[in-house]
This record gives C-alpha cells, structure tokens and sequence, in this order.
C-alpha cells in the first residue's frame, strides 16, 4: 500500500471515529415539566416534537450539525415565537438556548434522557 493510500484511509478512519464519537441528539428527552420530546432526523437535520402534554404534536425546534452544539430555532410554543438558537447535548443532559435579536443567548430549559 503506498504512503498516499495508507495516509487516505488513516484520514477516512479518524473521521469516522469522530462521528461516532459524537453525543447523539435523537431520541426522547423529558422537558423541565415532565413532557415528553422526540428528535428525529428530518431534512438536513433533526426535529424536536413535543409528544405529550399541552403541545402535543407541536414542532419546537429544528436543528442541524454533527455535535455536540447543533445551531438553529427554537419555537416557544406558549408564545408562538421562534427564536435563534441551540441545543447542546451533555451526556444525558441537553441544553436548549434561544437569542433575542441573535445577540443575546441564554440557556432556557435543560432537558435530560428519560
């Protein structure tokens, strides 16, 4: 195998290496009141729908990126705003941060895995 070769896969298995690394984002989590969300991939990135309570069936994010921060908005559903924002997934644990005029960002909710 030659030095090109062998430096091309070394490449291509470090890369995988970190995607799998990466905290994952889909599945359930439990909000600060006990409702249920799911993220599910959707398009080009990850959807956050609430699957119990008041706002049920409700989407309340929609996200994309590979992690752990993944960049895009957030819908207050009492309010029925969409802001910019973030979800950051910490282990068990995701942060949710939303922005007022893109400027300023501030955690919201954490959320944990059921």
């Amino acid at each position: 195998m030659t030095f090109a070769r062998l430096a091309l896969v070394a490449a291509f298995t470090a890369g995988l290496a970190g995607a799998a690394s990466a905290e994952a984002i889909t599945g359930d989590w439990l909000t600060e009141n006990g409702e249920r969300v799911t993220i599910a991939p959707c398009g080009n990135g990850y959807c956050s729908t609430v699957a119990t309570g008041t706002y049920q069936g409700q989407r309340i994010a929609q996200v994309s990126g590979a992690g752990p921060e993944y960049p895009g908005t957030i819908t207050d559903p009492s309010a029925g705003k969409t802001y910019k924002g973030s979800m950051t997934v910490r282990g068990n644990a995701l942060d949710l941060k939303g922005c007022l005029m893109e400027m300023f960002c501030k955690t919201v909710q954490s959320w944990r895995r059921p």
